[in-house]
């Protein structure tokens, strides 16, 4: 794939910092359950926590495809590192498109610096994909809100310092007109967030239940207008969507290099596993799955920058392709190690263990399916 003289720099300085700072620390940050903010702050020095953020806001000024190479890069490191790092900053973009100067001042130039984490509080337990079914309320009183509700699965829900929160601020009969998002300091009284332990994925990342019982929250952190939270959300959706198909394809590309590696220096029967050709035919396959979903990844983004305008259909496309192959690479990857690769030293484990989780979020694999059939039976 062609990348710009610049890009190919930042892609070998991000590739180098994943290997000297992550890889290492991986498998006990693993086995710790640990949150990894020393990684975030040395992240934060070499400006990869908001790479497509406008440099005014104190973000590097990349362009969407050198974005995505970043987001790939640290995947392939570690997917359970990369997930916190790349997340610092959750629901930033909105803060940046819809809110006020003083909101980015006290809250997004500080994440961008590693100082501050924010999340987004969206889904529920009774409205996931259906987010315009949510049942948190926000009730207008005085010069204040009053939140109530509770929201599940939510980044960064027990580290974040400021949660982007969701709530219906009235019920029209367009569910989605009576959606309003509003920041919500995490040591606000009336706020708990409870970490959801025993989860699937990665032990490095933080997934949290938040409650709000009443929680007072003033107008002028009201994020943009009343009314207008459902919109605001889904603008970054193709945005993320693309995102976490590159995600996925880092992943799948250290999940492979790992199981190259490994059967490369296996030996059975005096021979390496390498040697045999059904294996190599599993790994060539893999090869050249992992070689045609990246470049419809990055086909897509390059497109967009060439429209400034994504293709839905094409987004949903490129998450449903590399999260899908995600996992198939993953899942091989530990058959091929054999007993091996049910052990964390070995490190593919953790690769399969967080292959369902991007066919989940960002709109589940199954909804996409129902975009593209759409934009194909239209």
């Amino acid at each position: 794939m062609r990348l710009s003289d610049e890009q190919a720099f930042i892609q070998q300085e991000v590739h180098r910092f994943a290997e000297e700072e992550i890889e290492p620390a991986a498998v006990e940050y693993e086995r710790n359950g640990t949150f990894p903010r020393d990684i975030i702050e040395r992240a934060a020095e070499l400006d990869l926590l908001a790479p497509r953020f406008d440099e005014e806001h104190g973000g590097a000024g990349m362009d969407l495809v050198t974005e995505l190479l970043v987001n790939e890069e640290l995947h392939r490191a570690d997917p359970g590192i990369a997930e916190t790092v790349t997340s610092v900053t959750f629901g930033c973009e909105s803060i940046v498109e819809h809110g006020t100067d003083e909101q980015i001042e006290e809250y997004v130039q500080p994440a961008i610096r590693g100082e501050k984490i924010s999340g987004v509080a969206m889904t529920e337990p009774e409205a996931g994909s259906d987010f315009g079914n949510i049942q948190t309320t926000a009730e207008k009183d005085g010069g204040e809100y009053v939140l109530n509700g509770d929201k599940v699965f939510i980044s960064n829900g027990s580290v974040a310092d400021v949660l982007v929160v969701y709530a219906r601020t009235s019920s029209p009969d367009s569910a989605h007109r009576g959606i309003t998002a509003f920041l919500v300091d995490t040591d606000t009284p009336g706020l708990k967030a409870t970490q959801m332990e025993g989860h699937l994925g990665p032990a490095t990342t933080d997934i949290a239940q938040v409650f709000l019982n009443d929680v007072q929250v003033s107008e002028e952190n009201r994020l943009g207008a009343e009314g207008e939270g459902f919109y605001q959300a889904m603008e970054f959706l193709d945005e993320g969507r693309l995102n976490v198909a590159a995600s996925a394809i880092g992943a799948a590309r250290g999940a492979l290099e790992l199981l190259i590696e490994y059967v490369s220096e296996r030996q059975q029967f005096k021979e390496s596993i390498s040697e045999k050709q059904a294996v190599r035919h599993r790994v060539a396959d893999l090869r050249a799955r992992v070689t045609a979903a990246r470049s419809f990844v990055y086909e897509t983004a390059r497109e967009f920058e060439a429209a400034d305008e994504f293709d839905t259909e094409q987004t949903a496309m490129a998450k449903l392709i590399a999260t899908t192959l995600l996992e198939d690479v993953a899942s091989e990857a530990v058959q091929l190690h054999g007993g091996y690769g049910c052990f964390d030293e070995y490190r593919v484990e953790t690769y399969f263990r967080f292959s369902k989780i991007p066919q989940i979020y960002e709109g589940t694999n199954e909804v996409l399916r129902e975009v593209i059939a759409d934009a194909t039976f239209e």
